[in-house]
C-alpha cells in the first residue's frame, strides 16, 4: 500500500520508468545499433507513418524531452544505412530496412515481455487509460 508520506508518487514513477525504458531498450537493441528513439522512428516508418512531419507529431513529447526539433536527422541516418528512402518528405523502408525493422521488433517484443511480466493485459490497458485521462485533465486546465 502507498504510504502517504512517500516522495515516490506518480511523477517519480513516470520519470523513473522513462529512464529505465530508454536504458533497457538501448541494451536490447545494441546489436542493431539502435537507441529507443531510433527504434520508435524505424517502427513508425515500418507501420506506415508517411512523413517526417507526422513522425515528429507522433513523438512530440519525446522531441521536447530530448531537446530536439525534429527526427529528420534519424531518418537521414537511416537513409545512410540504406534502410529508408525519402521522396520529398515521404518515408518508406527499403528491403534492408524491412529486415532491420523485423530484427529490431523481435528484440523489442522480447524486452517488452520481460518488462510486463506478471501484468495482465487488462491491468496494462487500465494503467494506460488512467495515464491518458490524467494527461487529458491537465491539458484541459
Amino acid at each position: 500500500m502507498l504510504q502517504k508520506n512517500t516522495t515516490k508518487r506518480l511523477g517519480y514513477w513516470l520519470l523513473h520508468l522513462h529512464r529505465l525504458f530508454d536504458e533497457a531498450t538501448e541494451r536490447a537493441l545494441a546489436e542493431e545499433r539502435l537507441t529507443r528513439r531510433q527504434w520508435q522512428v524505424l517502427h513508425a516508418i515500418g507501420i506506415g507513418v508517411p512523413t517526417v512531419e507526422s513522425i515528429d507529431s507522433a513523438f512530440a513529447p519525446f522531441l521536447a524531452v530530448d531537446g530536439e526539433e525534429s527526427y529528420r536527422p534519424v531518418v537521414d541516418e537511416f537513409v545512410g544505412r540504406g534502410w529508408v528512402v525519402l521522396t520529398g518528405d515521404r518515408t518508406a523502408l527499403t528491403e534492408a530496412g524491412e529486415f532491420a525493422h523485423e530484427r529490431a521488433e523481435k528484440l523489442v517484443n522480447a524486452h517488452a515481455a520481460k518488462s510486463l511480466a506478471g501484468i495482465t493485459e487488462s491491468e496494462f490497458l487500465a494503467a494506460n487509460d488512467v495515464l491518458a485521462r490524467i494527461a487529458a485533465n491537465i491539458e484541459s486546465e
